[in-house]
């Protein structure tokens, strides 16, 4: 086990498992669909909101502040200390995990007939509450590997979590469809509870078998209280955890904000309600794909920044957040230029909605902001400054929602212009973290090579919008057309990042394990 092991190897690993996750995520609600019926995927999707709200508010920012500590002391030496953090740690979440779970409990009648005047809710709620607490402790073991940089725990208990969850799912709502719909979207619900059991197993297999290994070590313990580690970490995980809350409220607002001034500018309800479902149920759905790589490499950055910085080696620091920049990079510019340039035939291929396209267009270039926003916020969180990236996330939501309101209601913008709003305000945000970064670190970013990616990259997109054009040409289908132009962008792409080496084999052995 290599605890050190380079952060591009352990974006890597974060990546397959959250690629596995995703699929998993994906594919059981075709059949739960089936089983359930719209009424009861209401009835199910209604009670996961609550659920993830309060759960990124309690947790979101735990493994971030557990791994900037934990990577902070073993760095510096106090090997104790990492200890006495993730007791202390997992301490505050056992207690707050308790408390949120037994609220929600008792508020699940509220919740269901006040808040979303569906009285059939509770029994959904109410299953799903326990999940809270299980989460709150996978939260703090994950955030503890992740500070020794080991992320095969983290990877290994997200798929596990995920397979059992699913796996519950379907068969809880099987099970109890016939007591009726409600019971039966209440099991489903529990799917999380189960993979949460499953995700903590798992972990504390990996914990003893983690302290098996270090048995022998001597611990060394600093002269700071438990206290004043517990104030750190609250200090570190309450601006994440905050911020985590801001874009889901924010998507809340633009249900009510977008198709409303669709609606200003003349568009029929129905309208208004299948232009926003194009932008945010297909468009959307596809700018979140990038995101299961650039996070993981944005998690795997916070504590590589951590280390650097306590080392107080600014070349190593230097090199980490231009690294974990230009992985980024390497995945979200062709993203955004084979989406931008396949828009309109790509929603044909996969949902048979062209028109899905006119946002898609425009939102293709928000994987771009998204990738610089995830990445300088993990290295503002990696350097202990993580209310500046929350700062930067509640500007970023406000302009998202006076750009979405002021552009959607130009008649020749409509809904182009909340894709529009989205792109503006994610660039603006990314562009204050990434000048906080800079401010804080010292760090020099390296513009030539990101020009240089920039350009191989409009190469690519002059590819694929050729041999599409020439594929249909010669009397081939639109979809297999699109198949095609897709492949031959990836080899294109693939071809100028060796030939311009920018991608050789020393990231290939870095992504291996087996470079510095």
């Amino acid at each position: 086990m290599d605890k050190k092991g380079n952060f591009l190897k352990g974006a890597l690993i974060l990546s397959i498992a959250g690629a596995i996750s995703k699929i998993l995520g994906a594919l059981y609600r075709i059949p739960l669909a089936r089983l359930l019926g719209g009424e009861g995927m209401g009835l199910y999707q209604m009670a996961y909101p609550i659920y993830t709200t309060i759960l990124s508010l309690a947790t979101a920012g735990v493994p971030v502040a557990i791994s900037v500590l934990v990577s902070r002391r073993e760095t510096e030496g106090f090997n104790g200390d990492s200890r006495r953090i993730f007791r202390v740690s997992l301490m505050i979440l056992f207690a707050l995990g308790l408390v949120l779970t037994l609220l929600i409990m008792q508020s699940a009648q509220f919740l269901a007939v006040k808040v979303l005047r569906e009285p059939r809710a509770y029994y959904a709620i109410w299953a799903v509450a326990p999940a809270v607490f299980f989460a709150g402790l996978m939260s703090v073991f994950r955030g503890y590997f992740q500070g020794h940089q080991w992320m095969i725990p983290t990877a290994v208990s997200q798929v596990v979590e995920q397979l059992f969850r699913v796996t519950a799912v379907l068969i809880m709502a099987y099970l109890l469809f016939p007591r009726g719909i409600e019971y039966s979207a209440a099991g489903a619900t529990f799917g999380a509870v189960v993979g949460g059991v499953a995700g903590l197993v798992v972990l504390i297999v990996f914990f003893w078998y983690f302290q098996k290994q270090k048995s022998s070590e001597k611990l060394l313990y600093s002269p700071e209280r438990s206290r004043d580690l517990a104030s750190e970490f609250i200090r570190l995980a309450v601006p994440v955890s905050f911020g985590a809350v801001v874009l889901p409220l924010v998507q809340v607002l633009d249900a009510i904000i977008v198709p409303g001034r669709l609606m200003s500018i003349n568009y029929t309800t129905s309208q208004a309600t299948a232009l926003y479902g194009q932008l945010s149920g297909m468009a959307a759905v596809l700018i979140s794909l990038p995101t299961i790589f650039t996070i993981s490499i944005a998690t795997s950055l916070v504590p590589a920044v951590s280390e650097a910085l306590a080392n107080r080696n600014q070349q190593s620091l230097n090199d980490r957040i231009n690294s974990g920049i230009r992985a980024g990079m390497l995945i979200s510019l062709p993203c955004a230029a084979g989406l931008y340039v396949l828009a309109v035939q790509i929603c044909d291929l996969l949902y048979a909605a062209p028109e899905a396209g006119i946002p898609l267009e425009i939102l293709a270039f928000s994987t771009i902001v998204l990738a610089a926003f995830q990445l300088s916020s993990a290295g503002l969180q990696g350097i202990g400054r993580p209310e500046i990236a929350m700062r930067s996330l509640l500007v970023t939501g406000l302009l998202k929602v006076i750009f979405n309101y002021s552009l959607t209601s130009i008649p020749m913008l409509n809904i182009r212009g909340a894709a529009i709003g989205t792109v503006l305000a994610f660039g603006i945000g990314s562009t204050l973290n990434l000048f906080f970064l800079n401010r804080y670190t010292g760090v020099r970013y390296e513009t030539g090579r990101l020009i240089k990616l920039t350009f191989i990259t409009v190469a690519m997109g002059v590819a694929v919008k050729m041999s599409y054009g020439t594929v249909v040409g010669l009397g081939l289908h639109s979809h297999l057309a699109t198949l095609l132009a897709i492949c031959i962008g990836v080899a294109v792409y693939a071809a100028l990042l060796l030939l311009f080496k920018e991608f050789d084999l020393q990231m290939i052995k870095k992504m291996l394990g087996r470079g510095d």
